[in-house]
């Protein structure tokens, strides 16, 4: 029967679904979408300093230039690329059509790229500004440096002074126009304002003014483009503190600060990019963000978007070999990246961002044939989005601002007719369809720290009852204008109610179930029951949601907990729920479940704390999984409580700390048919020292130990999807299996000739051409040729000499005596195993001791140090382990330390070490931790500990906690292991100063 019942109920959702889908077209939030901003900064090998300018060499690497130097991307990680001789701000980049690129420095000057080392050219006595470049008519492109004076152009010879140094005023950059105003023209911006010269003219420099705005002419600018909007021609001029003009045949405009048309007139370079269409997009670098020019419309993205500085200093266009634009910025914060083809996730509002962000969203026809947006904020109001234009209601009347909104929902109302609801601390109002406000007296009012956080209906025996969970006093059911209040606790403590959901068995039954903070509950249509935490086997937490879902012959009440994650109940019969573990679930992101949905096929969408968890049902049962966060287009990555809608078009939004973003899993995210990407050898190490990759065979000595291969292929986008399998030649049978590991490490490789084979397919499946690493060892000495079948001979004749000189007894004899032997070798080894795994462990816990803990820190201290890795220490002490040890003897404390060590060493990873650093006080060492995985690793120590059973000691009365303080850093050069151990044991120290069972970070 549950089969059935569930069936059809899937059936009419879809069909339901689909006659929506057919008859209202989906709302429209293209335009309202900032790009998805992907962002790089010093955890990804970036300095921390001022990045100015990013350009893509002819190779497809992307280049960085910062205030002191050059870093290389290779799709995962930026490489500091030194230029000897220049330390200075790098102020340009520039590829040219021959592949020769260019580097500008501040004070030294020009540099170029051959092959992977940059070569400074003879300094110039000028200051130098930018690069600039032009298209002739016939496609050809001439190259300049401007400086101060004027113009360089590039020659066959070189970079030679233009001929014309008439123009005034320092210039910036070049532009060429076609077919404005009738003829080419070239066109120079400089502090001076705006100049042009026909072409096939004396060559001689025209001021440009513009009537009636003579500003025009006089604008100091700092870039100057052409570009086409559906085939007309168009040229930007971009200022420092003069606004951004446009001149067209049709005329010229001007978009200023002081007009309410621009956030900043602080102006640096502009690029473009084209719709299918024809329609440019104007994407300029500010201090305000990254502008989008979109025909006369300005839109600003800042941080509130993800961009890592509101200060962007260069924007840059990289075209994929798959069609799709990327869009590359260098910030005041570091490097971002942009992918500017079909997103599934768009950002549609920043409506609080920045206080709380969202609470409420609902999508509902608008009677035009349309849909209309309802979005709520902590702070910043109700807004509705219809027709393409947001308005924002700030008052529910003259008294009561519209603040701390819990909801936004439409539910039956008492009447059986829609009824409009908005929940915030302190009010209740329905919203009629002329957008009227309506405050509904409701039992909590005047508690200024409760409201309504869900409202379900339901219509039961005849009649349509609202239920009403709350933030603080329970949950209350509205049936016939009477309220009646449930869960109320009998101490006055609050009790919330975050979701409600409605049962039909198989009976035709109702139930209803509530997550709330004393945990799950059950309604029976005559009590609220709480279900028994430990006969069922559920976390003792509180609730923040749930969902029923439908498993072939069960029903599942999927419920959210605060801290324990997501628990399943098969509630087939609903007075007797069972939990439900398999089939296993993919590991969440967070813990904190604020969500969970389900759309028309299944899919079902886990909103957490950091990011959200897609859930895609396989056909051989269980899930797979996708985490969305700000990578990929998330606005912000922790969710808020019932912020979050799966509409009739199986589109998910969710409101987060940050605005309001949504998720189409029907755009198509690849190009059709995807490309395949260039795949390159990026990095060589031989013995721990770095390498050059080199243009032949690589060629290593004799007597190498370690060969470590990095590779890339340079997808332009989810490069964590990238997958890689490579083949030695000759030794591996076959290529090993696909996987993102983008490097391969040899282990002494004998002597000879070999050759590696890496393939690569990036995240659409689209396989590259092989790239074919040439490798070389070459022999010792002794290991030639002719010196091996010398040694041969030598072995033959001193065996032919040993043959006759011993007869068969003393072979017997030497037999005997070489088992004797081989036994007692045997015998000393485990013995000097045993001694050496003595040495490095603690006898009373069973972990590395102390002497163990400095050695591994100190050789891993250069190795961080040479490669700029985190690591991570983390310094433990047990809370008040003497009056312990004092209370229940040291045979009990005994015991308590070689639990609490066993627990720590469950919550490290398999490469990090822990140890007893002494007494009660161990200590752990994690390689490559960065402080977020640090802190988490401690977090989880904490708790881990603090969860022991008191049972588990033979201790029934008290429990045990600790105290930590955690340290993650990238090793200055010098630094020594007891400096780092000396600040975590600070931070420890405040930890316990603190109030002790908590984690404290070194500052």
């Amino acid at each position: 029967m549950v089969r059935r019942v569930r069936s059809d109920f899937w059936v009419l959702a879809l069909i339901l679904a689909a006659s929506v889908d057919a008859a209202v077209t989906p709302l429209d939030v293209a335009d309202q979408s900032a790009p998805a901003f992907t962002v790089y900064s010093t955890q990804d090998g970036l300095s921390d300093e001022i990045w100015n300018t990013v350009e893509i060499d002819g190779r497809g690497f992307v280049w960085g230039g910062s205030a002191s130097a050059l870093a290389r991307f290779d799709g995962y990680r930026w490489t500091p690329w030194p230029v000897n001789g220049a330390k200075s701000l790098v102020r340009d980049l520039q590829l040219m059509s021959d592949g020769s690129f260019w580097a500008m420095f501040e004070r030294e000057g020009l540099a170029r790229l051959a092959g992977d080392d940059w070569q400074l050219q003879p300094p110039q006595p000028l200051f130098l500004q930018r690069f600039a470049d032009s298209e002739r008519s016939d496609g050809t492109r001439d190259y300049w440096v401007a400086h101060q004076h004027g113009f360089w152009k590039w020659t066959p010879g070189g970079w030679a002074p233009e001929a014309d140094l008439s123009l005034p005023g320092i210039p910036y950059r070049l532009a060429q126009t076609q077919t404005m105003f009738g003829a080419p023209r070239q066109w120079a911006a400089t502090n001076s304002g705006l100049w042009f010269r026909e072409q096939g003219s004396d060559g001689s420099w025209q001021a440009w003014q513009v009537h009636p705005d003579p500003r025009f002419g006089t604008m100091p600018g700092t870039d100057a483009i052409r570009t086409t909007d559906r085939g007309v021609e168009e040229l930007w001029v971009l200022s420092y503190g003069g606004g951004i003009g446009r001149i067209r045949d049709d005329g010229a405009r001007i978009w200023r600060e002081s007009q309410g048309e621009l956030p900043t007139e602080a102006m640096y370079v502009a690029r473009a990019t084209h719709g299918p269409g024809g329609e440019r997009l104007l994407w300029i670098a500010s201090r305000a963000g990254l502008l989008r020019v979109r025909g006369d419309e300005i839109r600003a993205f800042d941080r509130r978007h993800g961009l890592p500085s509101d200060a962007v200093r260069w924007v840059e266009v990289q075209r994929g070999v798959d069609g799709v634009d990327q869009l590359w910025l260098a910030t005041e914060g570091g490097i971002a990246r942009a992918s500017l083809g079909s997103s599934q996730w768009q950002t549609v509002s920043l409506l609080g961002a920045r206080s709380n962000g969202i609470f409420g969203v609902l999508i509902e026809p608008d009677g035009r044939g349309g849909e209309r947006l309802w979005t709520g904020s902590s702070a910043d109001g109700l807004g509705l989005f219809e027709g393409g234009q947001w308005r924002i209601f700030q008052n529910v009347d003259a008294a009561t601002p519209i603040r701390n909104m819990r909801i936004i929902t439409s539910v039956t109302g008492p009447d059986g007719k829609p009824w409009r609801l908005l929940s915030m601390v302190g009010a209740l109002a329905e919203i009629d369809d002329q957008y009227r406000f309506t405050r509904i007296a409701a039992p909590w009012d005047g508690d200024i720290n409760d409201a309504a956080s869900f409202v379900f209906a339901r219509q039961y025996d005849g009649q349509w009852e609202q239920w009403f969970g709350t933030l603080r006093s329970g949950i209350y059911r509205l049936r016939a204008g009477a309220w009646t209040r449930f869960l109320a606790s009998d101490g006055g403590k609050p009790v919330n109610a975050l979701r409600i959901v409605e049962q039909i068995d198989n009976h035709g039954r109702s139930w209803l179930w509530a997550a709330t903070s004393e945990g799950l509950v059950r309604y029976d249509n005559q009590h609220w029951k709480p279900l028994d935490a430990d006969a069922l086997g559920l976390p003792a937490d509180a609730y923040r949601t749930l969902t029923l879902i439908a498993d072939n012959d069960r029903a599942l009440l999927w419920a959210g907990t605060n801290r324990h994650g997501l628990v399943r109940l098969d509630v087939s019969d609903p007075s007797r729920p069972l939990l439900v573990t398999t089939p296993p679930l993919p590991d969440l992101p967070d813990p904190t479940i604020y969500s969970i949905l389900a759309d028309s096929r299944g899919r079902l969408y886990i909103c957490t704390n950091n990011g959200v968890q897609q859930l895609s049902p396989l056909p051989t049962g269980g899930y797979s999984e996708r985490i969305f966060r700000r990578r990929d287009g998330l606005v912000h990555d922790e969710c808020n409580t019932n912020s979050q809608f799966v509409d009739a078009h199986d589109r998910y939004w969710v409101g987060t700390l940050g605005g309001l973003s949504v998720y189409d899993p029907r755009i198509l995210t690849t190009a059709s048919p995807a490309r395949p990407k260039p795949l390159y050898l990026t990095d060589v190490q031989v013995d721990g020292v770095t390498r050059r990759p080199p243009s032949g065979v690589l060629t290593l000595d004799a007597g190498t130990r370690e060969l470590s291969l990095r590779y890339s292929l340079l997808a332009g986008q989810r490069e964590p999807e990238t997958q890689y399998r490579t083949q030695l030649l000759g030794f591996d049978p076959q290529p090993g299996p696909w996987t993102p590991d983008h490097s391969r490490s040899f282990s002494a490789l004998p002597p000879g000739n070999y050759s590696l084979l890496v393939e690569a397919r990036d995240f659409a499946g689209a396989t590259s051409s092989a790239e074919l690493i040439a490798l070389e060892v070459l022999p010792s000495w002794w290991q030639r040729p002719w010196i091996r079948g010398l040694f041969g001979l030598l072995a033959a004749l001193l065996v032919l000499a040993t043959v006759m000189l011993y007869n068969r007894n003393l072979r017997a004899r030497q037999r005997l005596l070489t088992r004797e032997v081989e036994a007692r070798t045997t015998d000393l080894d485990t013995a000097n195993r045993r001694l050496t795994e003595l040495s490095y462990q603690d006898p009373l816990t069973g972990v590395a001791n102390r002497r163990r803990l400095m050695e591994v820190l100190d050789n891993a201290l250069p190795r961080a140090i040479e490669r700029g890795l985190p690591l991570g220490l983390i310094v433990i002490d047990v809370d008040h382990f003497k009056a312990y040890n004092d209370q229940h003897g040291h045979l009990c404390g005994d015991a308590a330390l070689r639990l609490v060590a066993q627990t720590l060493e469950r919550s490290v990873r398999s490469q990090d070490l822990l140890a007893r650093y002494g007494g009660e006080e161990f200590a752990a060492l994690l390689i490559d931790a960065d402080l977020a995985t640090t802190l988490d690793a401690a977090e989880r120590m904490r708790e881990s500990v603090a969860a022991l059973p008191a049972q588990a000691r033979g201790d029934l009365l008290h429990s045990i906690t600790i105290s930590a303080g955690a340290l993650s850093c990238i090793p200055a050069h010098g630094s020594v292991a007891a400096d780092l151990l000396s600040r975590a044991d600070q931070a420890l120290y405040q930890a316990k100063h603190a109030g002790r069972n908590r984690v404290q970070a070194v500052e």
